[in-house]
């Protein structure tokens, strides 16, 4: 067996549909995206067999001198990893990701997996995901909901917003939501072209929902679908308008959607179990799903840590939130491009 950098999209992409465990972020667009939005090297593996794929690992390297020298699969993301039909083919490619994570110098490679793997690299599960699964009918969706929840819907409903659902064209505006947001909760966003891209190479799979309070958009979101699930990697609201409700419309207006459009599931993204972000998906009905996330570590290198609650990030992090909104769209894009 041999293990390769693949060049053929159609190949990689053929490989990834035949695969049930397969996710949306080990198909090759994404690594289009991540290049031309940020610049960073990626090694696309696939193990090889008879002239056939018969494993494929994406990887990308991040090195900075803030946050050092790695590989990950995938970065910004809750998924991705190794994909294999055999145990020869995983090991392989394993292999070769080792060998070229050697010659790079890096510290660590990081493997994001759906689920746990058969395999000695270090396991650390550090967030869960929350998923819904959907009924057929929006009218059972509703019945599950507490009663609770059903009056902040109304309430919502109430609240006088106006839902707009678009594509690229909707970017800037989510952006205007979702930079703010994030500059609120002392965390560098993601320059504007990385949305804007992701709308390029997923055209039909990414749609982005507004709610608009009068002639203000309030609250945002990314959403991604791929087979039979839609999911949520980015929302936001602005804080003037929770208090109508508007992050739990956007909720129920998102999943009325993906009912409506023939959706089994939905993935709320990742979260710290017991965090109030946690709480508020948990009001959904969704349950929890640990991530198995696997590491390569250089002689003397730690698990690492590079996540924005890590308590080493605590005075950034204030000092963040104070920031003016044009320096912290400014800066963001430089410093997150290197946080996987």
């Amino acid at each position: 067996m041999n293990v390769e950098i693949c060049n053929d999209r159609a190949v990689w992409d053929a490989y990834v549909a035949s695969m049930p465990e397969a996710s949306n972020y080990h198909r090759w667009g994404w690594k289009e995206a991540i290049e031309e939005t940020f610049g960073h090297d990626t090694y696309y593996l696939s193990a090889v067999d008879g002239g056939e794929i018969s494993g494929v690992l994406p990887l990308v390297h991040m090195k900075s001198r803030l946050f050092g020298n790695f590989l990950v699969s995938m970065p910004f993301f809750s998924y991705g990893g190794v994909l294999a039909s055999s145990a020869e083919a995983r090991e392989s490619i394993l292999a070769k990701a080792a060998e070229i994570g050697g010659e790079l110098g890096v510290s660590h490679i990081e493997l994001r997996q759906c689920s746990a793997q058969p395999m000695a690299w270090r396991e650390a599960t550090p967030k869960v995901t929350m998923e819904l699964s959907l009924p057929e009918r929006v009218e059972d969706l509703w019945k599950g909901l507490s009663s609770g929840m059903r009056n902040k819907v109304r309430n919502g409903q109430k609240g006088g917003f106006r839902v707009e659902w678009g594509g690229a064209e909707a970017v800037g505006t989510f952006y205007k939501v979702f930079s703010t947001n994030m500059r609120n909760l002392g965390t560098p966003v993601y320059p504007q072209a990385w949305f804007a891209n992701i709308c390029k190479y997923f055209p039909e799979e990414v749609k982005i929902p507004t709610l608009w309070d009068g002639e203000q958009a309030v609250a945002s979101g990314i959403i991604t679908c791929y087979g039979n699930t839609l999911e949520l990697p980015w929302s936001a609201t602005l804080p003037e308008s929770r208090k109508k409700h508007s992050a739990i419309l956007m909720y129920w207006t998102l999943l009325e959607w993906a009912i409506t459009n023939g959706f089994s599931r939905a993935d709320f993204g990742r979260c710290t179990k017991g965090s109030g972000v946690y709480e508020f998906k948990k009001h959904w009905n969704s349950v929890e799903r640990p991530l198995h996330w696997y590491y390569w570590l250089a002689p003397g290198t730690p698990v690492p840590e590079l996540r924005p609650d890590n308590p080493r990030y605590r005075v950034a992090t204030r000092m963040w939130k104070h920031l003016p909104l044009g320096i912290a769209n400014l800066l963001g894009p430089r410093i997150v491009r290197s946080i996987p």
